[in-house]
């Protein structure tokens, strides 16, 4: 979880800005990309000819005779261009005066989409008085994102027919140029009064502006914007990047400082005096790092021939805030892309269909059409002969969304090369878009990742200084505290910097042994829509990001996206496709994705199938007692959505592949946040839901949060002091680093045991202490997890073991933490352990050792008989010998699953209890209610019927047994005792599993092995 907690944190404004400023302002695509006149085709009297004063010797030259567009550059190729960026044209042009004054239009010029058939950017007129007599000049035609389409596109100078005026036109080059905001630093700022320019480590260039409250509003920090830079055709956006210094943490309150824009040359306010105080959005949570601060609300026009100051002024509140820091101040246009909006949207506009990888295999084409019309869409080749009809006369109105698979009319997959969608209706052409056809990424599978249970926790990237000496300083520290805390992982958010930000953050971090989970610059690689649409320049983005840090041993992995909260198909095709990538780029680290919310998550993690399950799930909820963990986050949207039930949801989305390995990893919460409805958990409850977490199945544990943040209180507070959380946090660890072999053999299965005793006393939430079932696989040794649901007080809980649903006998029972045995009596129909003291919110880990004298006889998948379609053989990472049956479940179902077992491994006229080992898929996992919230489901009706055929007597040793599909837990192994009797030595009897008619309910049934126990 990082900063950007978008249904609860409004830091919109302040994420866009920092993420903005801290992308550092140098690359290789930051350069201007320059056409020269040997790329230029010319028409008519265009020609090149030798110029001196060319900047490389050489220029385009045309009369000023005609209209035409004589010089042009033409393109459809913006690979070298950085992706998503805006780029200003320039076209550096120079004319022959014949007066000394000439009148009228010297010169147009734009750029034409020759695919879409309209202008990107509008042709623009050059009057003669606005050039001078053969003097090279650039001249801007406007602002555009020209990667964001393949479509051919036209650059052009065209004369005026004017030339009695201006005789000739020359072109020397044309110019994109990375669009640039006007950064005004504090070097460059006037101070005044007690203002002066500070050292500060996390600043941009290590230095600030630093502005003392107190009596008064003095303007002791302005910001000059340099009018030269303005033009007449924009409006601007002005953010002021700050930090904020609090003598309290906790308790300043009040104005923190003021803010104007003032016109020095009319004397007026452009923005008149504002305040920034404790209320104010921009400023209501706390950071200690640098923030951005959009000060107007809407776009300013602002007058190139004047002259403007942004003004910062002290407010009479220094008790509370004595100062703040001011890094940069930033004038960006509000509407940086000139393009005009085309109707018709093809995505991605790059196709690789030739490798079936379902990696930008086809385009998804969209088109709205105003009024309702019979429609023809087509595939042309760049011949304009016909390659493939999408749609032939049908009748449209409204939003249409058509796709093409890269196929032609004959289903086969075309050449590379450029090919086009025309839209039609019986007047004619509609819509065009270019979709270009490539042999792009080819995918290579990763490593898997070895079994590890992370003992870590979120860190806020933000806060590592610019400066060397600080940020080694800083991290020195800090990774001191993670060690010292017994942590082996740390997740970053906010990443961003130069890359020594990034190598100095894993030397240290190797240093004290800690593995880092982070992606450079994260947030603005996986929020630039252009990436979206361009495997190859995804594919470049993510190298260039992470080429600096792959091979470094302190890495661990890469965290590509904090909280996806939202349905968006499209999106998490693009975080999908992101995470292929860079698990190509670099296959021994996995990339996570980190889930929020159940239906998010669901969606999510469905089509991104990360290698490992990320997940924030938080209990303790403001305005609900303590241990009351049954209202998820307090949102109104998932009202009653119990914490454990929630755990199950999550732990059971990687079982679902049955040969999905992915452990499932939980950020556990050790935070409150009011604005968000959560509250600061106690120690004890912290401990509950760490222990309730291994409970129902996770593997890694990362507490939220290092550092007190925003109104999150860390483990360490805003002075980086150790406080409480942080002791809570470090013998937690210390648990788990014992429990850690223990963590890694168990395997959750369906609950055996109940439990007595250790229920919330605040609520009726949970009455009892919760308790689940896991079972080592290698050995068939079973755990319980037992957690005490009273956060205030000890408990003594009893637990009751249901010998039939353990399915062995037990020789022994020990906590695993402190390896004391555990007194336990044993019953016919139980195991009991009576009034063992729970301290408050406490968890135990309980070992049942299985006996080794019991006779078995295991008939294994491979030993079953299938019917109706049903399987075995199939491999399932949570089956005891890695294989396990499958049946679908269908309309009509039958003893599809049956054991013919071998006679002669019984002992005659013994008695034997027989068991399966069964579990089911539910048909769906998640609903909506009626008032369209998420609920889990509990399916209704049967999920099988079990029992004991004698087909030599043509009798039931058993008869048909039913099981509710409620009292079975979602993909989760529960052992069926069938019955108890002796097994004839010389019928033909058999056991089967009779999956229920009731696919509505119930997706699959499995079974994992049936097998007798002598008694």
């Amino acid at each position: 979880m990082n900063q950007a907690k978008k249904a609860f944190v409004l830091l919109t404004i302040w994420l866009a800005v920092f993420i903005f400023w801290g992308t550092g302002r140098s690359s290789a695509a930051d350069s201007d990309f320059i056409v020269e006149e040997n790329q230029f085709q010319y028409y008519n009297d265009g020609v090149t000819v030798a110029d001196a004063s060319a900047l490389n010797g050489s220029a385009g030259k045309m009369l000023n005779t005609s209209v035409n567009w004589n010089i042009t550059h033409v393109r459809s190729d913006f690979s070298a261009l950085q992706p998503g960026k805006s780029y200003d044209v320039f076209f550096r042009i120079k004319v022959n005066h014949v007066p000394a004054a000439p009148s009228g239009n010297a010169f147009e010029f734009g750029v034409w989409d020759n695919t879409y058939g309209d202008y990107i950017l509008p042709q623009k007129a050059v009057p003669a008085s606005a050039t001078q007599d053969m003097t090279w000049k650039e001249f801007r035609a406007g602002t555009f994102v020209p990667n964001a389409g393949v479509n051919q596109l036209v650059f052009f100078v065209t004369g005026t027919n004017n030339a009695s005026q201006i005789s000739e036109i020359y072109v020397d080059q044309i110019i994109l140029r990375p669009h640039a905001a006007i950064d005004i630093q504090d070097s460059d700022f006037i101070l005044s009064g007690t203002s002066v320019l500070t050292a500060s480590p996390l600043a941009s260039n290590n230095s600030a502006a630093i502005l003392y409250n107190g009596a008064g509003s003095n303007w002791n920090v302005q910001a000059p914007i340099d009018g030269t830079k303005l033009r007449t055709d924009e409006t601007y956006d002005v953010t002021a990047i700050v930090q904020i210094d609090r003598s309290d943490w906790s308790a300043s309150t009040g104005d923190i400082f003021g803010v104007l824009l003032y016109d020095t040359t009319t004397s007026t306010y452009v923005l008149p005096p504002k305040v920034y105080t404790t209320a104010s959005p921009e400023t209501q949570d706390k950071f200690k790092f640098y923030i951005g601060i959009k000060i107007n609300a809407a776009p300013l026009a602002l007058n190139p021939t004047h002259v403007y100051r942004v003004g910062f002024y002290q407010v009479n509140n220094a008790s509370n805030f004595p100062s703040i820091k001011i890094d940069t101040v930033t004038v960006s246009e509000a509407q940086v892309n000139d393009n005009p909006a085309q109707s018709i949207t093809v995505k991605p506009y790059k196709i690789s269909p030739g490798n079936q990888d379902d990696l930008n295999d086809t385009a998804g084409i969209t088109y709205s059409l105003a009024a309702p019309q019979t429609i023809s869409a087509k595939i042309v080749d760049s011949n304009g002969s016909l390659v493939k009809t999408l749609v032939s006369g049908a009748s449209q109105s409204g939003t249409v969304k058509i796709s093409w698979d890269g196929r032609n009319n004959a289903n086969a997959i075309v050449a590379n090369g450029m090919y086009k969608v025309v839209v039609s209706n019986a007047s004619g052409e509609l819509y065009r878009k270019n979709i270009q056809v490539i042999t792009g990424v080819t995918l290579s599978a990763p490593v898997a990742p070895a079994p590890f249970v992370a003992r870590g926790t979120w860190f806020e990237g933000g806060e590592i200084p610019y400066q060397s000496a600080a940020r080694i300083s800083y991290l020195n520290n800090s990774f001191q505290d993670l060690k010292d805390a017994n942590m082996n992982v740390v997740s970053i958010a906010n990443w961003v910097g130069p890359d020594a930000v990034y190598t100095d953050t894993l030397d240290r971090a190797a240093v004290y042994g800690i593995k880092v989970m982070a992606f450079p610059m994260a947030y603005a690689t996986f929020s630039n829509p252009a990436l979206e649409n361009d495997e190859i320049a995804l594919y470049n983005e993510i190298n260039d990001r992470i080429a600096p840090i792959k091979n470094h041993a302190a890495l661990y992995a890469y965290v590509l996206k904090d909280e996806p909260m939202n349905l968006d198909a499209e999106n998490a095709i693009f975080l999908r496709n992101a995470k292929r990538i860079t698990e190509t780029i670099d296959p021994n680290h996995q990339a996570l994705i980190d889930y929020v919310a159940p239906e998010y998550t669901e969606f999510h993690y469905d089509i991104q199938k990360t290698q490992t399950l990320l997940t924030d799930p938080y209990g303790a909820a403001l305005g609900y007692p303590v241990g009351d963990f049954t209202h998820y986050m307090n949102h109104p949207y998932y009202s009653n959505i119990d914490y454990i039930p929630y755990l199950d949801f999550l732990h059971m989305l990687t079982k679902k592949d049955i040969q999905n390995k992915a452990p499932w990893w939980t950020v556990v919460q050790n935070y409150g946040h009011e604005p968000t409805g959560l509250r600061d958990p106690i120690p004890a409850e912290t401990r509950a839901m760490t222990y309730l977490n291994i409970g129902h199945g996770s593997k890694g544990f990362l507490y939220f949060i290092y550092q007190t943040e925003s109104s999150w209180k860390g483990m360490v507070d805003e002075n980086y002091v150790r406080g409480p959380k942080f002791t809570t946090v470090q013998t937690l660890l210390s648990e788990i680093k014992t429990l850690e072999p223990t963590l890694l053999s168990m395997t959750r299965i369906a609950n055996v045991a109940t439990t007595i005793g250790g229920g919330n006393t605040t609520s009726a939430a949970h009455p009892s202490a919760d308790v689940t079932t896991h079972e080592n696989l290698a050995t068939g040794d079973k755990y319980l997890v037992v957690v005490n649901h009273d956060a205030l007080n000890s408990a003594n809980v009893t637990i009751k073991i249901d010998r039939a649903k353990l399915g062995m006998d037990i020789t022994n029972i020990e906590n695993v933490l402190t390896g004391a045995a555990v007194s336990y009596t044993t019953y016919p129909d139980r195991y009991e352990i009576s009034a063992l003291n729970f301290a408050a919110g406490d968890g135990k880990i309980l070992k049942l050792t299985k006996s080794t004298v019991q006779t078995v006889y295991v008939g294994q998948d491979n030993d079953l008989t299938m019917f109706g379609g049903a399987t075995k053989n199939n491999p399932d990472v949570s089956a005891s010998d890695g294989k396990t049956t499958l049946k679908t479940v269908v309309a009509a179902n039958g003893w599809d699953i049956q054991w013919f077992w071998d006679k002669t491994k019984l002992v005659p006229g013994a008695t034997y209890d027989l068991y399966a080992v069964v579990k089911i898929k539910y048909a769906d996992d998640l609903y909506f209610d009626a008032n369209g919230k998420p609920k889990f489901v509990t399916p209704t009706g049967n999920a099988f019927s079990y029992g004991v055929y004698d087909a030599t007597t043509s009798s039931y040793p058993f008869g048909t047994t039913a099981v509710p599909a409620s009292n079975m837990e979602n993909m989760l192994w529960r052992t069926i005792k069938i019955g108890s009797f002796i097994p004839s030595q010389t019928n033909n009897q058999y056991a089967y599993i009779w999956p229920a008619d009731n696919a509505a309910n119930v997706k699959a049934v499995y079974v994992d092995k049936m097998y007798f126990v002598k008694q």
